[in-house]
């Protein structure tokens, strides 16, 4: 195992645990970054438990656990923002598995339909967007479609001739 940051201790206020992809992930307050922070438990070397009081609980009253999880693909973190995408109807119970019930289609003919999904951008949801084929089609926001774009082009880099 290859240590990240020259093996710093990470000091983090745990908050929860999530299952996502075989794996189990400690959900915690970073109070350094000021932010909610997830890593992997099976990962995890040298863990102590401090005296120290817990931080973070004012984010933690306001999160939704089976929320964060959906939201991030992979558990990997990013920007959360609300993505519309144009999807084949085909693939509408692809979408409620990923994202809930609540989800509400729009009909833009009679093949295909639009929703709208709040996820973490990350470059594993493009790679989730990529394994549904040319099916769905990321439509807004501009900033997400452009962040599509260029991985896009970057993946398709390492298959020029």
């Amino acid at each position: 195992m290859k240590l990240r940051h020259g093996g710093k201790y990470y000091h983090i206020s745990p908050w929860g645990l999530s299952w996502e992809g075989q794996n189990y992930y400690l959900v915690g307050y970073d109070s350094e970054a000021e932010k909610i922070k997830h890593y992997r438990v099976d990962k995890m070397l040298h863990i102590q438990v401090s005296e120290e009081k817990r931080e973070g609980e004012q984010h933690f009253q306001q999160l939704d656990m089976a929320d964060y999880a959906k939201k991030s693909f992979g558990m990997y973190g990013g920007k959360e923002q609300l993505v519309k995408l144009k999807i084949r109807d085909t693939l509408v119970g692809v979408m409620i598995d990923r994202f809930g019930k609540d989800i509400t289609f729009r009909p833009v003919n009679a093949e295909y339909s639009e929703c709208a999904v709040d996820v973490n951008v990350s470059p594993q949801f493009f790679g989730w967007i990529f394994g549904l084929g040319k099916e769905v089609k990321v439509i807004g926001p501009e900033s997400v479609v452009e962040q599509m774009r260029k991985t896009a082009e970057e993946f398709m880099e390492n298959y020029e001739i």
